[in-house]
């Protein structure tokens, strides 16, 4: 828990321009995540109530930045409930589950509990599930994947009074448990997990921060590892990397990751900061970069790099890059936020556009420190992005108190908060786009079939199309060989779910298509 001067609510809002770009500033002390709807978007935050005791806010927006409403979540016999990060929650059809860290009233013991809400997340529908640790008492809530109708993944860990274990737990939407494994490191270690996925094997992808305490002092964390666990489909551990080592003196503390398509896994670390004594300070490291890895299924390192050149070439340098998501987007690149700083790639790597946002013009001092810090991106409907965060200013001559609050940002498609920031941006490395005359879906959704459409519009030697589910695992791929036709597909054996199609001509995108599978 934080302490937190309670200032009124405030924004600046930029809307003159047909893509919306702004940022809002929301109550409490952090914003973890956002959901948007057809004329809003819903901000999932974390914070103080006047008596000091957290409780998750919920804040609703209009697409323009302006406030609308916002309400707390009440949590039976918590007096404390409180949200860690954007895969916290989970959505399945108009169905939400939220993972979260309370204290219960009675026992005044941290306990990781689960909600059900419904759709726009005003009434909890049921919150009686709760963790009990194999071993020790308390437990902290930090991820909820939800990607079955009747099957909920969970990261969390829990103190054993030794060291703190991490923990991947399956269950069903009752709370009954399928399958549990946990995972530990050393003696003076403590795991925190960050994200889970699905492996193109059907198995996960889990990954933690080991807290290593190099002096044996359980209150100083002085070396953070930035993990991946690969385990089956039941989570039984296949294999534990640390893909930028053990990393002294500097710490690789955040990591993020996601599939690709050629079957293998992109993730990227920062060699960050390091705590070398019981004094709560950092020692900054002046060659602190973004570290990129491929791994494939075994986890074996296929090539290492890191971008300092790049980073240099788009002038958004930073001392500190904590990197806390990664997120996939239909043209089969990624954006990642790490701190103030939000990179789009392509699967090798390379950096497509880059940003370093400060939407309130504010200028760094030692006379006014500020910072912000991004949580969770979304990709929204008009092509863009929503990110969640939190800012915090020192007292000094712009905030006279120290202050903490949560925060919305909305960018357009090229990450730009001020309009046409990308006509200044050094040359890229982009996938070839083709423009094409019609590329259609139906029926959307979809149950045991589907029909694509297409019109290419110009000769072409080589056209296929590809599905692949949201973990970039291929379901279909299949060669053409007219440039206008209608094409059946079997669907019936496709998991439930959101699924890519893309149309590629001569090696480039011609089309890209969501479609949603339901039973």
């Amino acid at each position: 828990m934080k302490f937190i001067s309670i200032i009124a609510l405030s924004f600046i809002t930029i809307n003159l321009y047909a893509q919306e770009r702004f940022f809002t500033l929301t109550d409490r002390w952090m914003t973890s995540s956002a959901l948007e709807y057809d004329a809003y978007y819903t901000v999932i935050g974390t914070g103080f109530t006047p008596n000091y005791n957290n409780k998750i806010l919920i804040t609703k927006i209009s697409k323009t930045g302006d406030y609308i409403d916002s309400w707390d979540i009440y949590v039976n016999n918590a007096i404390v409930s409180e949200v860690k990060s954007q895969q916290s929650l989970s959505c399945y059809h108009q169905e939400k589950v939220m993972g979260i860290t309370v204290i219960n009233e009675s026992e005044s013991l941290i306990k990781a509990r689960r909600l059900y809400l419904n759709n726009d997340l005003t009434v909890v529908t049921d919150s009686s599930w709760q963790y009990t640790p194999p071993l020790g008492e308390e437990a902290i809530m930090y991820i909820t994947h939800r990607e079955q109708a009747n099957k909920i993944v969970h990261g969390l860990n829990y103190h054993n009074g030794i060291k703190v274990r991490s923990s991947l737990l399956c269950t069903d939407t009752l709370g009954n448990t399928l399958w549990e494994r946990t995972f530990s490191c050393d003696n003076n270690c403590w795991m925190e997990p960050r994200h889970i996925f699905r492996a193109h094997d059907g198995g996960y992808i889990f990954t933690n921060t080991e807290q290593r305490r190099l002096n044996g002092d359980v209150s100083v964390d002085d070396h953070d590892v930035a993990t991946i666990i690969k385990t089956d489909s039941v989570g039984v551990p296949k294999w534990r990397i640390h893909p930028g080592g053990l990393g002294e003196p500097y710490t690789s503390d955040h990591i993020v990751l996601q599939p690709t398509d050629d079957g293998n896994y992109l993730c990227a670390w920062a060699d960050n900061l390091w705590r070398t004594s019981n004094f709560p300070h950092y020692n900054i490291n002046p060659d602190a970069t973004i570290w990129f890895a491929k791994i494939d299924p075994e986890g074996n390192k296929i090539w290492e790099k890191n971008i300092q050149e790049e980073i240099d070439r788009w002038d958004v340098d930073g001392g500190y890059y904590a990197m806390e998501q990664m997120i996939r987007l239909p043209d089969s690149n990624f954006v990642i936020i790490a701190g103030d700083k939000i990179f789009k790639i392509n699967q090798d790597a390379e950096i497509i556009w880059a940003r370093r946002n400060n939407p309130l013009g504010l200028e760094f001092s030692y006379e006014q420190i500020f910072y912000y810090a991004m949580k969770g991106v979304n990709h929204t409907s008009d092509g863009g992005f929503v990110i969640t965060g939190e800012f915090v200013a020192e007292a000094g001559t712009v905030y006279p108190e120290y202050t903490q609050k949560g925060f919305v940002l909305k960018l357009d498609e090229y990450g730009c908060y001020e309009e046409n920031c990308q006509e200044n941006d050094p040359v890229s490395v982009s996938t070839p786009q083709l423009s094409i005359k019609a590329m259609n879906i139906y029926p959307n959704p979809a149950q045991e079939s589907l029909i694509l459409s297409y019109n290419i519009g110009q000769q072409a030697d080589n056209i296929s199309l590809m599905v692949t589910d949201v973990a970039g695992r291929v379901v279909h791929d299949q060669t053409l060989t007219s440039i206008i036709d209608e094409v059946q597909i079997d669907t019936q054996h496709w998991a439930e779910g959101v699924y890519l199609c893309r149309l590629m001509v001569d090696g480039a995108v011609g089309g890209v298509r969501r479609v949603m599978i339901v039973r």
